[in-house]
């Protein structure tokens, strides 16, 4: 999946257009004049920042998704998991070697396409057609003081309200973090106290265990 729920979560169900791509992990919100508003539960797409809407805070931004839904995956993601491996191993993961220690690690998720994203709608006459089936629902964690560890980020800081081409991110505890730019639409990256006008505060950073490529932190 690429996020594990770590502690007090509750998960709120949201639809999104089949066409979207989102992982487990993504920051999402409901944005007027691209994600529809005139439903309810309303879709909900990849967060991303820009100058437009950073001044209105997390009024558009709904939480972390919990589910991946690819769709038709534009961008040729890989869906991964986080296992929990608690006295460590080494093992060949296809042709690769694999060592991890004590704790969580990413591994890649198998998943089979033609039941990730069904288009079938009419099920009850099998003489019909197929309708493009154009939203599906996913889980969305919404609850401030939910905690996560995830490897959706992208480790630099933001250097305005439209770019992240800042320092390489230190991830320390009690580091405030962001969502990044459209090149990396829903992912988090740091927003150091001196940018605090760049974005909205998603959450902090609780540790960092940069051996596995994972971020623990907490939604605010």
């Amino acid at each position: 999946m690429a996020l594990r729920a770590l502690n007090s979560v509750v998960a709120a169900n949201y639809n999104k257009l089949t066409t979207d791509p989102i992982l487990a992990g993504d920051i999402v919100w409901v944005l007027p004049g691209i994600s529809d508003t005139t439903q309810n539960p309303p879709l909900v797409s990849r967060a991303y920042r820009n100058a437009t809407y950073t001044t209105t805070g997390r009024a558009f931004y709904i939480g972390v998704a919990a589910d991946d839904a690819l769709g038709t995956n534009p961008n040729g993601e890989t869906p991964t998991m986080i296992n929990n491996d608690a006295v460590g191993s080494n093992f060949v993961n296809g042709s690769a070697f694999q060592s991890y220690t004590t704790g969580f690690y990413v591994g890649a998720k198998r998943a089979i396409s033609d039941y990730k994203d069904e288009s079938i709608s009419t099920v009850t006459n099998l003489t019909a057609g197929v309708p493009t089936y154009a939203q599906r629902g996913i889980a969305v964690y919404t609850t401030p003081g939910s905690q996560f560890v995830t490897d959706r980020f992208v480790s630099t800081t933001t250097s305005s309200t439209t770019a992240d081409a800042g320092a390489a991110a230190v991830f320390a505890p009690g580091t405030l973090l962001t969502v990044s730019v459209a090149a990396n639409p829903g992912k988090l990256v740091e927003m150091l106290i001196a940018n605090i006008a760049h974005g909205p505060v998603i959450g902090r950073v609780d540790f960092y265990d940069s051996s596995a490529g994972l971020l623990y932190w907490t939604l605010v």
